[in-house]
């Protein structure tokens, strides 16, 4: 294990000493504070006027401040670093390989439901990529490049009774095994119109012509 874990670990485990020690001070009670001896009357008429000034304006002013009690808290911060003192190295190690592994399953879960929903939430549209001639398959020797338009998305707004009873009836085993490999409960993302045809030029200096190469536009079939 890296320095950089262990330190970082050590800054984890600070910082949450901190916030148990924030939680306790705000958790502790609070204690009034004992209300001040009372002024003796003086004799003079000058001494009783500064009393009674005096006296209303602790009568006004509300209650005495409150004192926080944090010697609780102080001891259970206490206890808890002693505690984190008696773990050993193996220890530590333990306690961070297991968290790093936990982020790290975390983390996965979190991206695989985010390309699922990303995934369910492409609907069938024209996409394109641009290719040589010799890359579409078709057995032609060619430098050139075009643009390769296709079809691809979801259907699943676009099923009809047809397709839901279908599924229905796979889910249910109401087919054989093979009868529920080759029946299709949803339509397909096809072309329904196709470009130009496209020329090109091989590598033997040969002209030729590829019809319906290209999608012009899709739809859920």
């Amino acid at each position: 294990m890296k320095l950089w874990k262990f330190a970082a670990i050590g800054l984890i485990l600070c910082g949450a000493a901190a916030a148990l020690s924030l939680l306790i001070f705000k958790a502790t009670p609070y204690t009034r504070a004992p209300p001040p001896p009372a002024h003796s009357r003086a004799s003079s008429s000058s001494s009783t006027s500064t009393s009674s000034n005096s006296s209303s304006s602790v009568g006004t002013g509300g209650r005495q401040r409150r004192v926080r009690s944090a010697e609780s808290g102080n001891s259970l911060i206490t206890e808890f670093m002693e505690i984190f003192q008696t773990f050993t190295e193996g220890e530590l190690k333990q306690i961070i390989g297991t968290l790093v592994e936990r982020k790290a399953r975390k983390d996965a879960l979190q991206s695989k439901r985010t390309k699922r929903a990303k995934k369910r939430g492409k609907p069938c549209s024209l996409r394109d990529v641009e290719v040589t001639v010799s890359q579409l398959g078709l057995g032609y020797f060619s430098d050139e490049t075009i643009v390769f338009h296709y079809c691809s998305g979801k259907c699943t707004a676009n099923r009809k009774n047809y397709d839901l009873t279908l599924a229905f009836m796979k889910r249910s085993r109401l087919l054989t095994r093979d009868q529920r490999e080759k029946a299709r409960h949803s339509p397909c993302c096809r072309p329904i119109a196709y470009e130009e045809d496209t020329s090109f030029l091989d590598n033997f200096s040969e002209f030729h012509t590829i019809h319906e190469i290209s999608a012009k536009a899709c739809g859920c079939v």
